[in-house]
């Protein structure tokens, strides 16, 4: 018998049917519009905490052994845990589940966060060098300009406007100001990002004709973009520099547009945090801010690895190919570890250690940790400000300071409205 709890089968059947079939359902690359909506209704993140709140109450917090759909996983729940298996990727806990590589090979099979051995050494090795040498000043212009281009168009922002200018600002710096209306390799990405949430395991049809594409703008590269890095960089037969470009379109122009466009929802929101976002002109309130968003509404909801050798977890010995969840949903919210878990606390990661928390893993953390998290936070804050320079009078749906956050935020319902 093991040292690891088991859960029991109405466990596994909630969490399967709370988590597991939900986030399938809503799309796990691509949001699916309606599929969130339900979902956002029937506020299954919710019920999804308070059953692993249970579940680490019962079990001491030790990880537990678990069934997604028939397959079994060990789901951790204390940030110890958690810290342990993300400082120890990708070897041995690889980020390439099954699952996961089914989908992402679909639209970005040289991508670096599914990549083992000398693939990832080479690929983040490259990645490094170019996001962390990417031209910030003229980052920042591009996505002031932009901005203002959206402000110009009307008084109030919805998630359309607002995905297209955050799309639009991703490929003038990935790739050039000649990009910018190049929405039809946009919208081809997007198309591969839908067709990868059924976990096809090949890559679309599509593929070939996008990264030729891409291969085009990186052969002309403009001085500035990050495609005009790329010669640059360390890279080897290995580093497959092109396919790098997917995801810093995919993280930037979809992931970013989501979690920026809930933080300019809070602010709308809270009259008090958003003057201090005014007033602090170093951006790290904004960026605050941006963490906030992206902590009680996390695009990542769960995180998974895979053992490459047999470990020990508290005196169990578990085998090679065991798959490991992390449910940020659970963490970021988790009120039994944080007195903030459902409030709007910006002050948790300028005044104090939130930045350092391992529950908190939304650029994940560790070896694996996001390569472009500064740049990402430079777009996101440099979007807020002009918005919030601009005015804003409200968020619907509204947020209430009183009140505990919801669980839940529909990104496509959301709208801001400015000041007239």
């Amino acid at each position: 018998m093991g040292a690891l709890p088991h859960a029991s089968v109405v466990q596994n059947v909630r969490l399967n049917a709370t988590v597991i079939v939900p986030n399938a359902l809503q799309g796990i690359f691509r949001r699916r519009r309606e599929a969130v909506r339900a979902a956002t209704v029937a506020n299954v993140d919710s019920q999804a905490v308070g059953l692993l709140v249970g579940m680490s109450r019962s079990n001491g917090g030790l990880p537990t052994w678990v069934k997604v759909v028939r397959d079994d996983a060990i789901l951790l729940f204390d940030p110890k845990d958690v810290e342990r298996l993300l400082n120890q990727s990708p070897d041995p806990f690889a980020s390439d589940p099954a699952a996961k590589r089914d989908g992402m090979v679909h639209f970005q099979p040289d991508a670096l966060t599914i990549s083992r051995g000398q693939d990832w050494t080479s690929r983040r090795r490259f990645t490094e060098a170019v996001l962390g040498h990417a031209p910030a000043e003229r980052a920042g212009a591009v996505a002031a300009e932009e901005t203002a281009r959206l402000l110009g168009t009307g008084s109030k922002i919805g998630w359309a406007e607002w995905n297209r200018t955050l799309q639009r600002t991703t490929r003038r710096i990935v790739l050039g100001d000649s990009a910018a209306e190049d929405d039809e390799l946009t919208e081809t990405l997007e198309r591969m990002m839908s067709g990868a949430n059924g976990m096809p395991g090949k890559p679309s049809e599509e593929l070939g004709g996008f990264v030729r594409k891409l291969s085009g703008y990186v052969e002309s590269a403009e001085d500035g973009s990050l495609a005009g890095l790329l010669k640059g960089a360390p890279a080897d037969e290995r580093t497959a520099p092109v396919g790098q470009l997917t995801h810093w379109l995919f993280a930037m122009g979809d992931t970013l547009a989501i979690n920026s466009f809930r933080a300019l929802a809070l602010l709308a929101s809270f009259q008090a945090e958003r003057d201090r976002a005014l007033a602090d002109e170093s951006g790290a309130y904004l960026d605050a801010c941006l963490h906030e968003a992206m902590r009680l509404w996390p695009t990542t909801t769960m995180l998974s690895r895979v053992s490459t050798a047999p470990s020990n977890w508290h005196s169990e010995r578990v085998p090679e190919g065991t798959q490991f969840l992390i449910l940020n949903t659970y963490g970021h919210r988790d009120p039994d570890r944080l007195a903030f878990a459902d409030r709007f606390a910006p002050e948790e990661w300028t005044l104090r250690d939130a930045a350092s928390n391992p529950a908190f893993n939304h650029f994940s953390r560790g070896p694996q940790g996001c390569p472009g998290t500064a740049l990402a936070l430079l777009v996101g804050r440099t979007a807020l400000r002009a918005v919030l320079e601009r005015g804003v009078r409200r968020a619907e749906p509204g947020l209430n300071a009183a009140k505990p956050l919801p669980h839940m935020l529909d990104f496509f319902s959301l709208r801001v409205f400015l000041a007239d």
